[in-house]
């Protein structure tokens, strides 16, 4: 959703190495600034000295004006810092740029030699995925950068409307000495604020009466670099940072309520879609809606109808563009045009619900890159998506995202499970509600496999049904691949034992059938796998590993890790014992169970067959590091289950 152009500006200012004069360093020479910043931050290649935001709100006439003046300073601490010589301001329809300067602080003995940026250079934004972006970046190079020298900027900041404030991220991609955000406002402006990420962080909060103004100050120092670590959620997740937003203000000779609440933060969101009420008549979108469902026995099956349409016939393209990024277009225009961003595919598949007669609204959701809850926090920067929601005759909600084009009727998309949406319901009432995690059983991977030997190696064959996400995410790398492409995604999805694993045959089934399971019919070799010592052969039947050498390390890893969904494997091997052998050991049963992954494995015989049946979960979505314990012990109890082998015995002449 294009009004994420406001929050990603301010994400990017803290992480990107913006530009900064630390009041603590003025009076010191610069071979003791940088020696004191080496000792405190050994390795690092860069530290903030003076990290720092300055808001004024300010009253004239029927109008709340909100500038903010940045200051970074800089300091080059190793060799190679070249790199963070190049750095960038960004500006949008929401905040304007007004002012910029930026200079190198040489070291010239026992103090500084000021070098000026001369030259800015200012362009859109381009981002993969956005088709239109009115992001702006101003781009400057300092000059002279070295060991020992300091990168300062100041620039200034004006913004539109003072329902978009930027949050403040106190912490950045290297360790931040001083880091520092004032608001000024008139006392007849009523504020508030949320802290997120800020435990260890030591932010200080003050709170001062100055005549006919009130300073709120956000301070916080000696912040090491955060971690890095794969597979981590968004930054927003674990950055310290700080959200403010006026709440009320006294404009047109009243107090006006701003956003105090989710009830405020509606009233906005409704004034984007009011014109989606009452939609100029379009006779061949009514037409299509008619053919959609003339055949359908029940309402869910006209929804399924109407959002698998627009899946398959509305490209979707990201639009930026200021107030653009909140206001959707009419369903009609969006018809006519066959593309869109989330909110016109909401629009749409919203605007022909509605003719079909069911039940249906517009709502707005942050995914999951987002933290937020409407619950704690109630303003723009909660949300940066927007959907349709279906509501059935009995009341129960179905979350359409029509963004993915693959995604089964009934589930919403994976990027907004769990997460609170909030739901227009008429003009002055709305409804937060959660959008569900879908149970690991949904998203579920069923295997069965034959399997018989052929000297060392084996020879296969099976069927693989993927539901669910799995499903989803199969069907988008299959269904428009060439066949060399489709022949390696299919090898990369059976691929198991080792790399001498061939596909001698597949068939692929279900591709157009979103609500059906995904199956993938095929035959295989896999040479070289049986081991042989003497008068015995090692079969291990665990051909797949799942989760295998998924160790967390507990002594580096420091932030939660994400997973995209829960989600279940389900396997039966059955294994032919050769003529001329008799088994003589079969694995034990094992399972492992606790709420965030699992397994089991069982093994029985069935005449001249052994039968594996085999089950492993992943049940988070988000793990926390109290949890990296109890799910080693489970990837250890399964890494120690995978190695347990058949043996066969030949049997005496």
């Amino acid at each position: 959703m294009a009004a994420n152009n406001w929050q990603r500006a301010a994400l990017v200012a803290a992480l990107g190495l913006s530009v900064f004069g630390a009041r603590t360093a003025r009076a010191q020479q610069p071979a003791q600034v940088l020696a004191e910043a080496r000792q405190q931050f050994p390795g690092q290649p860069a530290v903030f000295l003076d990290y720092r935001q300055d808001v004024l709100l300010e009253l004239r006439g029927d109008s709340l004006v909100v500038s903010a003046r940045h200051h970074r300073d800089l300091l080059h601490v190793a060799e190679g810092t070249g790199a963070y010589a190049a750095d960038r301001v960004f500006s949008s329809h929401f905040s304007k740029l007004q002012k910029i300067e930026a200079r190198t602080m040489v070291p010239n003995g026992t103090s500084y030699r000021a070098q000026k940026v001369q030259q800015f250079h200012e362009q859109f934004e381009i981002r993969p995925g956005i088709f239109f972006d009115d992001v702006r970046a101003t781009n400057f190079t300092y000059p002279n950068v070295s060991p020992g020298a300091r990168t300062i900027s100041d620039y200034t900041l004006k913004f539109r409307d003072a329902r978009f404030l930027q949050p403040f991220y106190f912490a950045t991609g290297v360790p931040v000495r001083h880091a520092e955000l004032t608001v000024t406002a008139p006392r007849a402006v009523k504020l508030n604020y949320k802290l997120f990420g800020t435990e260890g962080a030591n932010v200080q909060f003050s709170k001062e009466e100055k005549g006919s103004t009130v300073v709120y100050r956000w301070v916080a120092d000696n912040l090491p670099a955060p971690p890095t670590d794969a597979d981590a959620p968004e930054d927003a997740w674990y950055l310290p940072h700080v959200v403010y937003f006026v709440e009320e203000a006294p404009l047109a000779g009243k107090p006006q309520r701003m956003l105090s609440g989710v009830p405020e933060l509606y009233t906005m969101y409704r004034s984007f879609v009011k014109d989606l009420d009452q939609p100029a008549p379009a006779p061949v979108l009514q037409h299509l809606v008619d053919s959609l469902t003339a055949k359908a026995a029940t309402p869910d099956d006209k929804a399924r109808n109407i959002y698998h349409w627009v899946q398959d016939h509305v490209r979707y393209i990201a639009f930026e563009q200021g107030m653009r990024g909140f206001v959707p277009h009419a369903p009609a225009a969006v018809y006519t045009r066959r593309y869109g961003d989330c909110k016109d595919m909401a629009s749409l598949t919203h605007g022909m619900l509605q003719l079909a007669g069911l039940k249906s609204h517009m709502a707005w959701i942050g995914t999951r890159d987002l933290p937020y809850r409407y619950s704690e926090l109630a303003t723009p920067g909660v949300d940066n998506h927007m959907i349709a929601v279906y509501e059935r005759p009995g009341g129960e909600l179905v979350f359409l995202d029509a963004t993915d084009p693959y995604n089964p009727f009934g589930l919403p998309t994976a990027m907004i499970q769990g997460k609170e949406a909030l739901i227009g319901l008429d003009k002055e009432h709305s409804r937060v509600a959660e959008v569900p995690v879908v149970a690991r059983e949904q998203n579920a991977r069923t295997d069965a496999t034959k399997l018989t030997l052929d000297g060392t190696s084996l020879r296969g064959s099976g069927q693989l049904a993927l539901a669910g996400y799995a499903r989803g995410r199969a069907t988008a790398a299959l269904r428009s691949a060439d066949q060399l492409t489709q022949q390696r995604t299919v090898r990369s999805v059976l691929e198991r034992g080792s790399n001498k694993f061939f596909v001698d045959k597949y068939t692929v089934s279900g591709l157009a059938e979103a609500e059906k399971p995904l199956t993938v019919d095929y035959q295989f070799h896999l040479d070289d796998y049986v081991q042989r010592a003497g008068d015995e052969l090692y079969v291990n039947l665990n051909l797949e590993r799942e989760l295998t050498n998924d160790q967390i390390d507990l002594a580096r890893r420091r932030l939660p890790r994400a997973n995209e969904y829960c989600r279940r494997s389900s396997q039966q091997t059955e294994f032919e014992i050769p003529a001329g052998y008799d088994l003589s050991h079969l694995p034990a049963n094992v399972q492992a169970d606790d709420a965030v992954a699992g397994f089991r494995i069982s093994y029985r015989r069935e005449g001249n067959k052994v039968v594996q049946d085999k089950e492993v979960y992943v049940n988070y979505l988000l793990l926390e590091p109290k949890q990296f314990a109890a799910y080693n012990k489970v990837v250890g109890q399964l890494s120690e289950a995978y190695r347990d082998a058949l043996i066969l015995k030949r049997k005496p002449l």
